[in-house]
This record gives structure tokens, C-alpha cells and sequence, in this order.
């Protein structure tokens, strides 16, 4: 069941008049039973490994909060993200490493007949994976009391909404709202609404329409392009990718403001950063957040020393990229991202070493130096971030097409002067890149839409209907982050 699909809104019909009636017990029992239906929709069997998984961690993050024993706690946490861990890597690595292990075997002469299984990937694994961890982990370092109802707990790791594709939520932010009644305020609900609207916009008008020119660009063994257009279907993937994610993202903020509840921001005008630790910081929040917090900082972060922190950065984004997918491209794409970063703050450090106190204040053409620089740094950014793409696209090819061939023709013709003009299709993608970049821009905006005077929240609410009545995409196409 997707959010873009017929059955979805059937299923909200019911369950909001549903939720509305109930009070604060029975609503958590009903939502959780709505829960394990909608993810059961795709293919029941998996509602067995996700009762197991918010099971075991739940009495797990009791014993460990129960012990005194350091040794013993630091043993309970490591069964947990054992279990975790192992139940991720197989159901999503599994025949990775098996290809790739059989390919070094056979790279040093040794016959390699590995066992090729036939894995389904449960949807939402990795999302609900991450959060039960933090659960645990946070009830590890004394930062979170365990959850006295299993109930709420389970709420917690299957509330739909963010259940398949995030955000993901700590449960320090989203277990006290299940834990005390909701008071649904008029305002939440406007907003809410406005997300939901604003979020199936950026999905079937921006997104899949854009989808039409990035899978023909992909979707041979060569580029469509033979110059520098190519550019332009990485364009169209940079902003496909960022509607269909940020589109998700809004609709499940405002589905649960419509119930009372709050999620996190996911998206902050990603593509206007000026540097790279500025687009981690508004791109996938919850997941940056996360690897910041679990494993960037463990690993030891910036206090041993710059190269231990340039190594730290790399190996965390380099892991970032594993957790989106099990292919090369995915690694690559994540330690492009970690090479970014390093430099990034390679740079910073030295400017910061260099750099001389203003003397006298700048005015006209000088005052006007440092917005041109960010803006400069904003494009520059926004194409190396290009870059990138192409390798996570790439990552998701049909097995037919090398990945390898596939990349090499990008970059070839991506540094190739035009030479058939400019092609017609490039029309589109400029527009819908300048409304997706709108959107980013006028963030802030576009999340306190109650805030609006009322005759624009009703040119705002008619404008977004007619858009996506007239040029929506109704083919109940999948929101990207599904497949991670």
C-alpha cells in the first residue's frame, strides 16, 4: 500500500473517522492494528519479522536498563545490534557479499559456487531497523528510560506513516506522544493538510513526470545524450529524487498532524547549500542526525586529531552509502559524499587559520563579494552533488545495463561540448527543477501554511488541486526510498 495509490486513501477514509472517536488507549490499539494492515498489505509474512525485531528490543532495553552490571549491559547492547544487525545484513546484503566474495575468489584463481538465494527485501527494514537500534542504544547510555507499555513501544517502530520510508524518529521525540492523550489543534490540522497536498504535488507531478526523462536516460547500456545535455537527465534525477523523498516525508508530517501527532523536518533546502556539511545538515535529516549520533561520534568525531577526523567522515558516509543499497555504486556514492566532507573541512580549517579580522566595514561592490561567493558555491555544490547522483542511479539499474559502462558514458559525455543543439526535453526539466528549488527556498513557508492570509491558503490549496488533477502521474509509481 502506497501513499499515491487508490487503496491508501480508502484506508485513511477509514481510519481517520475511526481515530477521531476513540480515546487515548483505544486510539494507540487502533492505529497499531491499522499499522501491522498496512504494512501487512505488500506481504504479510514480513509482519513477522517486524514483531520480532520491536519484541526483542523491547526486552532487551528493559534487561539492560534493569542491570547494574556494566559488562553485562554492554553484552545485552551487543546481542541486540547483533540481531539487528544480522537481520539487516541478511535480508539486504546477503548475495552482495556472496557476488563479491566469489568475484575475489575468482580474481585469485579459486572456483567460487557460493549458494545464490532468492531474497524478497522487506519493505521499510532498514528505517525501522535504525529506530529500534537507537531505542536500545539510548536506553544503553542512560539518555531514555524504557517504555513501560509494550504497546506504545510497538506504536512507536510501526506507526505508519513514517513506517516504510521514514523520517526516523528517536523515540525521546515520539514515544511521549503516544504515551499522553492528543489535543488536535485547528492549526495542526490546516498544516497538515496543506503537507499532504504539497507533498503528493511534489510525488506525482514533480517527481514521476520527471521520472519519464531519467529512466530513458538510463535505461540503455549508452547515453540517449551525446554531449553536454546528458547533464540534464541528472538534473531530472537530482530533482526526482528530491520530490519523490521530501514528498514522502511531508505527507507523513502531515498525516500525523491531522492525528495530533509531530514528526521531524526531514528536508531544508538541500540543493541551496553552500557546502557540504551544509547539505547533510537539510538533506535526509533523520539519517544524517542518525549517523552522526551512533556512529560518527562513537568512532571517535573530531577529538583525535584531523586525520582520525577525515577517516571518521569518510567510513561514516562510506557506511552511509552501504545502508541505501547493496551495490558498488551505492559505496562509491557514499564515499564520494565522505571525500566532500573531509575536504570540506580541510578547507574550513585552513581559511580559519588564515583568515584576519575585518578592519573596516565593506560597502557596494565589496559587501556584495560575499553573496556572489555563495552563490557561486551554491552552483558549484549543486553539481558536484550531480556527481554523486549519477552514482546512486546508477546503483539501481536493471542488472542488464554495467554499471561500470553505464557511469563511464555519463561522465564522457557530460564534459563533451554540445554538438546536436539544445534538446526540447530540457524545457521541462528547467521548469520543474525551478518549482522544486521554489519549494526549497520558501521552506519555511510552505510549513506554517495556518499562518497564511485566507485567500491565499485558498489560491495555494486550488492551485496545488488543479496541478495535480492536470498534470499528475496516476500510475501508482513506488516513492524511491521504498527499495532501501
Amino acid at each position: 500500500m502506497i501513499f499515491n495509490s487508490l487503496i491508501f486513501l480508502l484506508f485513511l477514509a477509514v481510519v481517520l473517522p475511526v481515530y477521531y472517536r476513540l480515546k487515548h488507549r483505544p486510539q494507540n490499539w487502533f492505529l497499531l492494528f491499522a499499522s501491522y494492515f498496512f504494512y501487512g498489505w505488500w506481504d504479510p509474512r514480513f509482519l513477522g519479522l517486524l514483531w520480532f525485531t520491536s519484541f526483542f528490543d523491547y526486552f532487551c532495553a528493559k534487561w539492560i536498563d534493569k542491570t547494574a552490571s556494566p559488562i553485562r549491559r554492554k553484552w545485552l547492547l551487543a546481542g541486540s545490534m547483533t540481531v539487528n544487525l544480522t537481520v539487516l545484513g541478511f535480508f539486504k546484503y546477503f548475495n552482495f557479499f556472496a557476488d563479491s566474495a566469489a568475484g575475489v575468489l575468482n580474481f585469485f584463481g579459486l572456483a567460487a559456487h557460493l549458494p545464490a538465494l532468492h531474497i524478497i527485501l522487506p519493505i521499510g527494514i532498514s528505517f525501522y531497523t535504525f529506530m529500534s537500534m537507537s531505542y536500545t542504544i539510548d536506553v544503553y547510555r542512560r539518555e531514555l528510560k524504557p517504555s513501560a507499555s509494550l504497546l506504545d513501544y510497538q506504536l512507536f517502530v510501526c506507526y505508519f506513516p513514517h513506517l516504510v520510508a521514514g523520517p526516523i524518529m528517536r523515540a525521546s521525540k515520539l514515544l511521549p506522544q503516544f504515551q499522553t492523550a492528543r489535543v488536535i489543534k485547528r492549526e495542526q490540522v490546516v498544516n497538515g493538510f496543506w503537507l499532504v497536498l504539497l507533498g503528493y504535488f511534489k510525488k506525482v507531478v514533480i517527481s514521476d513526470r520527471l521520472a519519464q526523462v531519467v529512466n530513458w536516460g538510463f535505461g540503455g547500456p549508452s547515453a540517449p545524450f551525446a554531449d553536454m545535455n546528458s547533464w540534464f537527465v541528472i538534473y531530472a534525477f537530482a530533482f526526482q529524487i528530491y520530490a519523490d523523498f521530501s514528498g514522502y516525508s511531508d505527507i507523513a508530517r502531515g498525516l500525523s498532524k491531522i492525528m495530533g501527532f509531530e514528526l521531524m523536518e526531514n528536508f531544508k533546502s538541500p540543493y541551496l547549500a553552500a557546502n557540504p556539511s551544509e547539505f547533510w545538515r537539510n538533506w535526509h535529516i533523520s539519517l544524517s542526525t542518525w549517523l552522526r549520533d551512533y556512529l560518527y561520534i562513537p568512532l571517535g568525531g573530531n577529538r583525535r586529531g584531523m586525520f582520525r577526523t577525515y577517516l571518521n567522515l569518510t567510513i561514516t558516509m562510506l557506511l552511509g552509502g552501504l545502508w541505501h543499497g547493496a551495490g558498488a555504486a551505492f559505496v562509491l556514492w557514499g564515499f564520494f559524499h565522505g571525500v566532500l566532507l573531509a575536504v570540506h573541512r580541510a578547507w574550513s580549517q585552513w581559511r580559519e587559520r588564515i583568515a584576519a579580522p575585518p578592519t573596516v566595514a565593506r560597502s557596494g561592490f565589496a559587501a556584495a563579494i560575499p553573496g556572489f561567493a555563495r552563490f557561486a558555491s551554491v552552483v558549484i555544490l549543486f553539481h558536484l552533488t550531480c556527481l554523486g547522483w549519477l552514482f546512486f542511479r546508477a546503483g539501481s539499474v536493471p542488472a542488464k545495463v554495467g554499471q561500470l559502462n553505464l557511469i563511464e558514458s555519463f561522465l564522457r559525455a557530460l564534459f563533451t561540448p554540445w554538438q546536436h543543439g539544445w534538446d526540447p526535453i530540457c524545457w521541462g526539466v528547467l521548469l520543474y527543477g525551478a518549482i522544486g528549488l521554489f519549494l526549497q527556498w520558501k521552506n519555511g513557508l510552505m510549513d506554517r501554511f495556518s499562518e497564511w492570509p485566507a485567500r491565499w491558503q485558498a489560491a495555494g490549496m486550488i492551485t496545488v488541486l488543479l496541478a495535480i488533477a492536470g498534470l499528475g502521474v496516476f500510475e501508482g509509481a513506488q516513492f524511491i526510498y521504498f527499495q532501501f
